[in-house]
Formats: C-alpha cells, sequence, structure tokens
C-alpha cells in the first residue's frame, strides 16, 4: 500500500528528523540530539523554514530549508529566498518528494513576495528540472602583494575598532557596492554583528581607507594563511576607494607573498599589475537562480528612455508566470500587464532568469534553443544588457 505524505512546513519534533536526514545525506555530524530536545522543549527549536515530506505517521521523507534575504536587482532591493539543505532518505528517492516540497515552497514564497530564489546545486541539471538555472561565475584572483604597493592611494587606512563610530558608514560603504552588483545581499544586522565581530586578539582583521577629505571611501577584512592574505569581505564606494584599499594591503608585502580574493567585475587586475603572468585566476559558479514572480521582476528591470516590448514567458513550474507580458516604460515610469497578442520574444523561465539579471548579453542568449525573438531586437538588446554580477555572502 502506497504510503500518504503531506507536504508542508514542519513542527519543531518533525524538525529534528528533517535535521537527522540532513546529516545522514550530508555526512555530516554537528548536532546533538538531546540539545534539541531541550529547545524543542523550551519551545527554542523554530521550524517555520523547514518544510518537509511527512507521512501519516509523522515520518519524514525529504525536506528543505528556505532562508528569506534581501537581494539586488537592478538598484532595487527585493525580497529573495535561498533553498538549502535540500534532502531525501535513500530509500524514498525519486519518488518525487522533492518536486512535491518545491511545489508548495514556490506558492508559499510568491505569496511572500519572493522575486527570486537562489540555490547551489549538487547537480545543475537536476534543480533545471525547478526553473533554476546557473546565475554566472566570478574570478578568484591570486596576486603578488608587492605590486600593490605601487597603486595610487592619496588617503589613509586605519584599523576597524568596534568602539570607533564607524560601523554605520561602513555599512553605508557596502550597500552602495552591493546595490552596483546583481544579486548581492542587504545585509540583516545579525550579519553585520558577525562581520563586525574582530577580536582583539584574533586572526581576522578589518580596516577601512578615507581618501584626502576624510571620507570613507572602501573597506576590507582579511585574514594571513600561510604566505597569502585571504580576503574574505570588500567593499568599495568608487575607484579611487578601490585602489585606495588594496594599496594599502600592499603594506603587507614583506609578511606575506599574495593577496586571494573573490572579485567584483569592477577590478580589472590586468590594468594594475605590470607582470600579467603573476596573475592567477580561477573561475568559481556563482550557483543558481530562478525568477518567483516573473512580472514584477520586468517591472523592476532597469530600462532607458521610452518604449515597449511584449515576451511571452514558459513557466513549467511556476504557473503564475505563464503567461504574455506587455512591458511600457518611460520618464521612469513603467507598467507590466498581460496580453493575449503576439509577442516580440518567447523564453523558457530558465532563460528570463538568465536575461533579467544580465547574466549574459542577448547576443549570446538569442541562441538558446529556448529562446525565440519575432521583433524589436534592438529595444529587447537595450533592455536585456549583460550586468555586473556578484554573490558574497553563501548559505
Amino acid at each position: 500500500m502506497t504510503k500518504k505524505f503531506e507536504y508542508r512546513k514542519v513542527t519543531p519534533e518533525e524538525k529534528l528528523h528533517v535535521t537527522r536526514l540532513q546529516s545522514i545525506v550530508f555526512s555530516s555530524d554537528n548536532e546533538n540530539e538531546q540539545t534539541i530536545l531541550e529547545q524543542i522543549a523550551k519551545g527554542e527549536y523554530k521550524s517555520d523554514n523547514t518544510y518537509g515530506a511527512v507521512d501519516a505517521d509523522g515520518r519524514v521523507a525529504a525536506g528543505m530549508e528556505i532562508l528569506p534575504y534581501t537581494m539586488w536587482f537592478d538598484g532595487h532591493k527585493v525580497p529573495m529566498y535561498g533553498i538549502g539543505g535540500v534532502a531525501s532518505m535513500p530509500e524514498t528517492r525519486r519518488q518525487g518528494h522533492i518536486r512535491k516540497i518545491f511545489e508548495k515552497v514556490f506558492d508559499d514564497i510568491y505569496g511572500l513576495g519572493a522575486v527570486f530564489s537562489h540555490l547551489y546545486p549538487f547537480s545543475y541539471d537536476y534543480y533545471r528540472k525547478f526553473g533554476y538555472e546557473h546565475a554566472g561565475s566570478v574570478m578568484r584572483y591570486t596576486l603578488p602583494l608587492e605590486q600593490a604597493r605601487r597603486l595610487k592611494n592619496s588617503g589613509s587606512a586605519h584599523e576597524f575598532i568596534k568602539s570607533g563610530g564607524e560601523r554605520e558608514r561602513l555599512i553605508e560603504v557596502y550597500e552602495s557596492y552591493a546595490s552596483r552588483h546583481n544579486m548581492m545581499l542587504s545585509r540583516t544586522e545579525k550579519r553585520w554583528d558577525e562581520v563586525f565581530n574582530i577580536g582583539l586578539f584574533g586572526a581576522d582583521r578589518l580596516y577601512y581607507w578615507k581618501c584626502e577629505t576624510g571620507e570613507i571611501k572602501s573597506w576590507i577584512k582579511f585574514k594571513k594563511d600561510g604566505d597569502t592574505m585571504k580576503i574574505h569581505d570588500i567593499a568599495w564606494v568608487d575607484h579611487e576607494g578601490m585602489l585606495g584599499i588594496f594599496q594599502f594591503m600592499g603594506m603587507f608585502d614583506g609578511a606575506a607573498d599574495n593577496l586571494k580574493f573573490a572579485s567584483s567585475p569592477e577590478f580589472i587586475p590586468d590594468l594594475y599589475w605590470n607582470d600579467i603572468y603573476d596573475i592567477e585566476a580561477e573561475r568559481a559558479m556563482m550557483g543558481m537562480n530562478r525568477v518567483v514572480d516573473a512580472k514584477r521582476a520586468l517591472e523592476l528591470i532597469k530600462k532607458e528612455g521610452e518604449g515597449g516590448f511584449k515576451i511571452k514567458v514558459t513557466d513549467d513550474f511556476a504557473s503564475w508566470n505563464n503567461n504574455t507580458y506587455a512591458v511600457e516604460y518611460g520618464a521612469g515610469e513603467c507598467t507590466v500587464k498581460t496580453t493575449k497578442t503576439g509577442a516580440d520574444i518567447e523564453v523558457s523561465a530558465r532563460a528570463l532568469v538568465q536575461l533579467v539579471l544580465g547574466v549574459f548579453e542577448l547576443e549570446y542568449l538569442k541562441h538558446r534553443d529556448d529562446v525565440q525573438i519575432n521583433s524589436k531586437l534592438h529595444t529587447l538588446e537595450c533592455v536585456f544588457r549583460r550586468k555586473k554580477m556578484l554573490l558574497a555572502d553563501h548559505f
């Protein structure tokens, strides 16, 4: 007899079994059963963001976590939900449980106003079934510290001290930096507490850079690892701030040989490191993203001048996105309405996310087999442009 399952948020008692399931699947042993039971008894073990496939006996066959974030998209802050801890018991796999949980999750986060969802996949093909597509890559550079000392610097660097009063300005610098990159997160106060938790004798160091007028324009958090200074967090307001903070890092020449970090597209090492053979670069994927609310994404995407186009979206998993949308814009305003008339461009949900985020130019995306351009190519190319993308926080 086939068991019946409910696909829903779990109770704290059921979350205990989701956590156990995740520990089995991911081969981890970081949780203590007794500690969790004590937290459940005190009402401290929250399960609001945990979903599962639960049978009539309360057994959990599969589960996942949804993590609420605020994401930058074309200069707007929008709700985004991260997906993590996706796991199924080995004996219940290939029975559609993850699909059913995703259906419930998408319904819920769409109702909560989510515009995007993001995850880090074990398999890209697997998550493409749910409308996710790869969201581009970030370059990780290893650079000789000695050459950083030659960069322009007319300001001064200062060590961050918790009681110094610079916290809010450093957050402003980060938000300016993040707002210029699609997918970057607008951080919570809890996350900022983690960033600024710098111990007096800890390995992590945090410095900020001031220009000649005394304005803080950049900051950096790093740690020495062998002969390398590893940058864990960095932000700058403008090019001057970027050069200033990197020139400061050059002062560690002698204490370390190299500088290693994941780079914003705004940083082009070939311009500043004289011997390009000293530049080591590796490409790291930034996970997968999907549009949860196509209408809202089309409203918010950056557009210049006046114009309009019609786009047909086919979404096999989020039925509310299955529409043809008439997009009209001008004078800083935009309206998006559904229409029954023909589309200038037809795309799948997976192609849509790469179009709106700006992973690639339309010139290249138009060759996907799930993109069909019927008219208004020039207008579409002006809207769906390649953009700066980065994701510095992971979950």
